[in-house]
Parts: structure tokens; sequence; C-alpha cells
């Protein structure tokens, strides 16, 4: 059942995420503010809220459970802010979540999108500017986010014009191992997945056994922005699923399938990444803008996947002449539903935590969700509409399907 409450904003609320457990839930608004809700019941109330920015907040994220309770925002004035939760600061003082660490958007144009990965007690962020500027950073300590390194950085696509309309997003595949499909076909289990949305197309970056970045597929004809993209859960289906809301009202789902290879797949040993040196910052990346973490005299090796990244000349993702590489597998990219139901610009979607219901938000002021049937006889998959909620006066509340 939809239940609405008073935000206490000042001006509109741009973006809203929810913890692991849908316990805890922050709010990010126009008027340069964060809000932490806890649920006590049926109701929200607020735990505390400060300014977290010298413009309007446009992306927040929780960090995973085992980090502490953690979360990370990014806002028109160009800063990416960690913030960490003192337990020991009453609630409603303003002062409750204290900035960890802040970042300076390296080309100097605001930060459009942000995400979250945790495996294990590694944890990962991708960030990406307004003008398509990719990067991924990791903690140099795993116990100590006051401190981070630069992994991997590159623009996406050609630098757009200061007069064109942008669109951006990034969304990590969130469960700590690929698909079962991918694997069987080569490549690496701890593959990191990224879903990345660049104009009107989606990148998905995977990395292969040496820990580089590399272009697996792309999600290509929609022929509009797409505003929003999500890589949902489930790898025991034997295919991985990204949905993308886009500008034309319609939101896309995709299947992406990983064929075998004809004879059997190489075994490939690991090389230990962890036991080699840090390289040199300068020289691995070359000159930079990006804000350094500070040098220390007993620094943290990167984890496996940080130090492929880290240990690749900068941009890694452009060297894509190692296709002889088995775990370099690449996916078959197949649209099976295009959800028209909105009838207007489409900007946000987003999965359930078992990656069965798909829901999404747009400028019709309804917020849809669908299920997924297969359609035994045809062997085909279909989202079906399962429900809509109205968030204008005069809206139905709900309309079950």
């Amino acid at each position: 059942m939809a239940s609405a409450f008073d935000h206490g904003h000042k001006d509109l609320v741009l973006a809203i995420d929810y913890n692991l457990y849908g316990t805890r839930m922050v709010t990010a608004s126009s008027d340069h503010t964060l809000r932490v809700w806890d649920k006590q019941g049926d109701a929200w109330e607020l735990t505390d809220s400060w300014k977290a920015h010298d413009a309007e907040v446009t992306d927040v994220k929780w960090n995973g459970p085992f980090t502490g309770e953690m979360l990370a925002s990014i806002g028109e004035d160009g800063i990416f802010k960690v913030w960490e939760e003192d337990p020991l600061e009453r609630p409603n003082s303003h002062k409750r979540f204290r900035r960890m660490y802040q970042l300076w958007s390296p080309t100097k144009v605001p930060f459009m999108s942000l995400d979250f990965k945790n495996i294990g007690a590694d944890t990962f962020v991708a960030l990406i500017t307004r003008d398509g500027y990719l990067m991924i950073c990791e903690p140099v300590d795993s116990d100590d986010f006051r401190d981070w390194q630069l992994l991997t950085q590159t623009y996406v696509c050609p630098t757009p014009s200061r007069t064109e309309e942008t669109s951006f997003r990034v969304s990590f595949h969130h469960e700590k191992l690929p698909g079962w499909h991918a694997i069987a076909a080569g490549l690496d289990r701890k593959s990191i997945g990224l879903a990345v949305a660049a104009m009107d197309k989606v990148i998905v970056y995977r990395t292969d056994r040496e820990r580089q970045l590399y272009v697996a597929a792309e999600l290509t004809g929609t022929g509009a922005l797409v505003r929003d993209v999500a890589w949902a859960n489930g790898a025991m289906r034997g295919f991985d699923v990204i949905a993308t809301a886009c500008k034309d009202g319609a939101v896309r789902v995709y299947e992406l399938t990983t064929p075998l290879p004809a004879g059997p797949v190489p075994v490939v040993k690991e090389k230990h990444k962890d036991k080699e040196k840090d390289q040199d910052w300068d020289s691995s990346r070359g000159s930079s803008d990006l804000q350094r973490p500070q040098e220390k005299e007993s620094r943290r090796l990167h984890s496996g996947i940080g130090a492929g990244l880290a240990g690749a000349t900068q941009p890694n993702v452009t060297n894509q002449n190692k296709n002889e590489d088995p775990s370099r597998v690449k996916h078959v990219v197949k649209l099976v539903s295009e959800l028209r139901e909105h009838e207007s610009a489409v900007w946000r979607v987003g999965f359930s935590p078992m990656g069965d219901v798909l829901i999404s938000s747009g400028d019709d002021g309804k917020i849809r969700t669908w299920k997924r049937s297969f359609d035994a006889t045809k062997s085909t998959t279909e989202w079906i509409e399962y429900s809509v909620v109205g968030t204008r006066p005069g809206d139905d509340e709900t309309d079950d399907a």
C-alpha cells in the first residue's frame, strides 16, 4: 500500500535511496540538504538533516551494510562527498553525519551519477560527470574512508557540446559473483560489472582476469537519451537483465546472454596482483587535475581488482585488442520488452532485490511496477504491468493490474 509523508525539504527532492534492509532512507534536494529517515512501524521519522553541498544535491547512495552507516552524495557544486554517521551525536543535531572525504570533479564539470559496489571488505564507487568522464575509486584502506585512490578514468563518449542536453548514469552489478553463464564462458569470477548510460546508449563494462576494464556489450537503438539504467540481481537465471528509462517515454528491458566457446574453456591461473607493489601515481595515470589521496608511508596494497585497474595505463578501457583473452567474454544483447505506458519521459528505473519486479517513474506522475512473464509455448519473455501508483492530487492512489 502506498503512503505519503511530508519530506520537509524547502525545494524539490532530486534523489532518494534506501539502505540494504529498507529500514533507512536518505533524500537529497535542490535546497542543498540531505535528510536521513528511520522507519518506525509504518511511519518514517527524521534522524538528521544538514547542508551537504553549496548547490543542488543531485544524487545520493547508501554504502553496503558491512562498512558502517555511510552514504555518499554529489551536487551541482562539482563535489563528491562521503558521510559517516556518528552515533554519539544526538538525532536532529545537524551533526550526526560527518564528512569523511570529498573529491572535486577533475573536468570541472559536475558529477551526474554515482553508485557503490561491495565485494567482501572491498568498496568501489563509480562516478560520472556531465561531460561523460567515468571514474572508479576505492579507499586506500578498507577500514578508513578518509582517503581514496583512483583506479581508472576515461571518457565514455566524445565530449558533448556546451549547448547539448546530456545524460549519464552508472549502475553496478551488485551481486558478489557474475552470472554462472558468463563464468562458464570464461569470465573471471571476481569480475566487476558496470552499466553506463552514455547519452543514447548503454555501455556494459567488465573486468578481465588482469582486472582491466573492457567493453562487454553495448545497448543501442533507443534513438533517445537514456535517463537511467539498472542492472538486476539474479545471477542464477542464466542471463543478465538490464533496464533503461528513456526520454522518448519508453522503458526498455534487455537480456544479455553469453555464448559458450566452441572448444573447452581454458583454465586460467590467477595472478597474485595483491603482492605487486603500487606503481607511481603520476607514471601510471599521467597528469591529472584529480585531487589526489594523501601519500602515506605504508599504503595498503590495492584489492585484487584495484591492483589491475590501478596498474594499467590510463585510460585502460581503450585497449580493446585483447579479444583473444578468454576472460574477455562478450555478451549477446536482446531487447525483450519496450514498455510505453508512461507516455512521457521516464526518469528513473530500478529492480527489486530479487530482480523479478521492475519499477519506473516518469513525467506522467505515475510509479509503475512490472513483473516478468515467460511464455513457455513461444519461449519468449515479456514484462507485464502489475500496478500503478498516482503521485499527483486527483490521481487514483493505486490501480492493481
